[in-house]
């Protein structure tokens, strides 16, 4: 499967249309007033996020410093991003992070370019020893470019997920992930390639 040529950007918000809304909805002006002042503060102020990037209100993103946001991408509303004293959440550009969508950066969180995460979803890098009085543990998550996340999925620490890999709604993902697959299931579980193979025919 070829990859997409860099120059097919996603263009998440049809800025014309959502004007011409606006004259059908003078009220919708609020939010988007709200999503204009949040965006101005991540992207001048906190200086987090990259020329380009839309960034919604309710969007809370602590330790801005750890943190950094590629060109062109779009966070949604009420996305919350913690990267700790010690961490970092990178994103790549053209990535989306929709609604409700939850990171903890502590061991490190990185996406690669053009990837989604959809909403209500929880990166997380942190797990417990149990056998030793409760330690905390970090460990990083790497996504690739054009990965797929559905809706309520759960990526836990340690985990590496492919290029074009695809994962699906409410699924938990424990272990790590191949590239051009899809993958769903709690654990999840890869249930197909993107080529038509299916696990042990590849």
């Amino acid at each position: 499967m070829q990859k997409p040529e860099k120059s097919t950007d996603q263009n998440y918000i049809d800025i014309w249309s959502r004007l011409r809304q606006l004259t059908k909805n003078p009220l919708e002006l609020f939010s988007v007033l709200k999503t204009a002042l949040t965006t101005c503060k991540y992207r001048y102020i906190l200086r987090c996020a990259g020329s380009g990037t839309i960034v919604g209100f309710n969007t809370n993103i602590l330790n801005f410093s750890n943190v950094e946001i590629g060109e062109n991408s779009l966070i949604l509303d009420h996305v919350y991003m913690r990267a700790g004293a010690n961490g970092h959440i990178t994103l790549g550009g053209n990535v989306a992070i929709n609604s409700f969508a939850k990171f903890f950066g502590h061991g490190g969180i990185t996406v690669g370019n053009y990837s989604q995460i959809g909403p209500g979803s929880l990166l997380t890098t942190t797990q417990h020893d149990i056998s030793n009085a409760m330690e905390v543990i970090y460990e990083p998550i790497e996504l690739g470019e054009w990965v797929w996340v559905g809706a309520n999925c759960t990526i836990l620490s340690g985990v590496k997920i492919g290029d074009r890999t695809v994962v699906g709604a409410g699924s938990v993902v424990t272990k790590s992930l191949p590239a051009n697959c899809v993958a769903v299931g709690v654990p999840a579980r890869v249930i197909k390639y993107h080529n038509g193979d299916e696990p042990g025919q590849e």
